[in-house]
């Protein structure tokens, strides 16, 4: 899995449909759910995370049209 720092967290896209996030700061984390649009009729194997503009972005693959969104 790939990890993301982004202002000052670390995250990572877990398999369960979330984002482990983790501030190093002030060494807590969180568990954030994907957005619907992300896992709804898609495969997960398609999505990743990225860092874009400095902000945590996600990217999947809609299977049936074959474009990427971001």
């Amino acid at each position: 899995m790939t990890k993301i720092y982004v202002v000052g967290s670390l995250h990572w896209h877990t398999w369960k449909r979330n984002i482990f996030l983790f501030d190093v700061k002030r060494e807590r984390y969180f568990l954030l759910p994907l957005p619907l649009p992300a896992f709804e009729g898609n495969d997960y194997k398609d999505i990743g995370l990225v860092k874009y503009k400095g902000k945590l972005a996600m990217t999947y693959i809609d299977k049936k049209s074959d474009f990427i969104k971001v």
